[in-house]
């Protein structure tokens, strides 16, 4: 029998009421009134509830075909019931089957017979042929999964395709590259209000495509509906965004890798979800599958190199995911130049703040990151994570705020710089190759940060309340220099902690004591380096004493 990905029970979730159940994509649909109804995905796996968020907003991208802000709004006004959301789905069933004799789902259109791979091959942090010859797979063990059920086969097939690595010759990376970052607007729930339904979590995120996309075109979305557009050769052929046989919905559908599923044909019980039903034990592939130039995601972060080069996705880090990469995924460089925000993140701070804060008078709305850090072809975590959006009532609040954002983030940038050169001339006067990503430094790096992170979101949020509608705050001034105290508390800390003074050794102590009144005269505004400092806050710098002039 076809399994299908948008008519029968596919997606696992939490209910409001804590339970657990498999639901159908028209089952999704819920405007929260309801006495239950899901909450969240509940896949075993941190990476395929990110996915499975990204499959559903491609799925309403499509069925809703949603072309301005008023087409979005009034399916966020007035959410569909779950025989409505049916009704525009059933267009696209027909392209969803996973098994069966027509086309499959991200599937290639050849059967690729040759060598069975094991299906847990399929998963990013699946050890690869070379870990397991050498017996290197130590944090995630192989034969985890010997079979799969048809549906965590098809999100375990969506998730590879939505975020390839590279894996070798021919085998191609997503189109946003290996292990990029996606980025979710979470709506604000009003204090004492039930939870967020799922639905509006999902549709939060769809963002408006005013290029038309009739059903004879699906095959421009939805690549797996036309003979697969191979890369092999010297020159192969590179589709992006702009080709005329591309939609730009295609972001949602990408199909980077040539995979063709093979079904068991018993029954048994799913190694990932325990269900009992039909299997999938492996697949086969062929290298070269599609190679994607540039395509920019809606979901995705950007960076530029340089102002005039092509953007490139945000990756995330194998650490944890502080403000300086909030304000890179949230607010982005002045004029997007170097790192542009999400189309859903712009969209929530420019068009949505009120429809996402439930009419509070600040919203709270958040922001929930997730991605895979990769070393090449190996994966080192997975990340996810939430902080607060910041979103504002007014676009002039929205552009003081995120201004203030990105002075107190450089501000923070320049005083490691500076906490890092003080610890190099107090422990490593002699190494002049002292690397800022190893050992000590790193850990200075790093804990810099975690230390001021809460006073980082805790002002913004106060701002945030005091600001009148225009963004002028007197009191600004007055958080910058709070901000100025608390990095130079936490970077003399950090120094003391890290380099502490030998008091018995006088030639030892030296150096650090050197380095760190120099550290300290920094933050006073004393130093040469002061003015850099004092310029990212916009901030004059001290008056000199009688003492100092003379």
């Amino acid at each position: 029998m076809t399994f299908n990905l948008l008519r029968d029970p596919f997606l696992p979730v939490v209910m409001r009421s804590g339970t657990q159940r498999w639901l159908a994509f028209p089952e999704l649909a819920s405007n929260g009134l309801d006495e239950d109804y899901p909450v969240e995905f509940d896949w075993p796996r941190p990476d395929f509830n990110m996915a499975s968020f990204e499959f559903c907003i491609g799925v309403i991208s499509l069925a809703l075909d949603i072309r301005d802000a008023d087409d979005w709004r009034l399916f966020w006004t007035s959410p569909p019931d779950q025989d409505a959301l049916a009704e525009k789905l059933a267009p696209l069933v027909h392209a969803f089957d996973l098994n069966g004799a027509g086309p499959r789902f991200l599937q290639d259109c050849d059967p690729l017979r040759g060598d069975e791979t094991l299906i847990e091959s399929l998963l990013i942090d699946a050890p690869g042929q070379n870990g397991q010859r050498k017996n290197s797979d130590l944090l995630t063990h192989r034969s985890r999964y010997a079979a799969l059920g048809l549906p965590a086969a098809a999100m375990a097939l969506y998730t590879l395709q939505a975020y390839a690595p590279s894996g070798g010759a021919g085998n191609r990376t997503s189109m946003r590259g290996g292990g990029p970052l996606t980025a979710l607007v979470v709506p604000a729930t009003q204090d004492g209000a039930p939870p967020v339904s799922l639905w509006r979590k999902i549709f939060a995120n769809v963002v408006p495509c005013d290029k038309r996309l009739r059903i004879d075109e699906l095959p421009k979305a939805l690549p797996w509906m036309a003979p697969t557009l191979t890369s092999e050769g010297k020159s192969p052929r590179t589709v992006h965004e702009t080709d005329p046989d591309a939609h730009p919905l295609q972001a949602y559908f990408g199909m980077p890798r040539r995979i063709r599923l093979v079904f068991s044909r018993e029954p048994s019980i799913c190694s990932m979800t325990g269900e009992k039903g039909p299997l999938v034990t492996g697949f086969s592939q062929k290298p070269y599958g599609t190679n994607y130039g540039l395509w920019v995601h809606p979901l995705t972060p950007y960076r530029r190199r340089k102002e005039a080069g092509e953007p490139y996705s945000a990756k995330p880090k194998s650490g944890r995911f502080g403000y300086r990469d909030w304000v890179a995924v949230a607010v982005g460089s002045k004029e997007g130049k170097l790192a542009e925000q999400p189309a859903n993140i712009k969209l929530a701070k420019t068009d949505r703040p009120d429809d996402l804060s439930q009419d509070r008078q600040v919203a709270d709305a958040r922001i929930r990151v997730g991605g895979w850090a990769m070393n090449n072809m190996e994966a080192i975590a997975y990340l996810v994570a939430e902080q607060p959006l910041h979103l504002a009532t007014t676009a002039d609040r929205q552009e003081a705020l995120d201004e203030l954002a990105r002075q107190l983030s450089d501000a923070a940038d320049y005083a490691v710089s500076q906490l890092l050169a003080a610890l190099k001339k107090a422990l490593f006067s002699r190494q002049t190759n002292a690397s800022n990503d190893k050992g000590l430094l790193d850990q200075a790096r790093t804990d810099f940060y975690a230390a001021t992170e809460d006073s980082f979101h805790r002002m913004l949020n106060e701002l945030l309340q005091k600001m009148p509608e225009d963004g002028r705050l007197a009191e600004a001034a007055d958080y910058k220099q709070d901000w100025l105290k608390i990095m130079r508390c936490t970077a003399l800390a950090t120094f003391d902690r890290l380099a502490p003074v030998p008091i018995q050794d006088a030639e030892k102590a030296k150096p650090i004591v050197n380095a760190y009144g120099i550290l300290n005269a920094t933050f006073a505004g004393r130093s040469k380096e002061s003015k850099s400092l004092y310029d990212k806050l916009e901030l004059p710098l001290p008056e000199k004493t009688q003492k100092e002039v003379t």
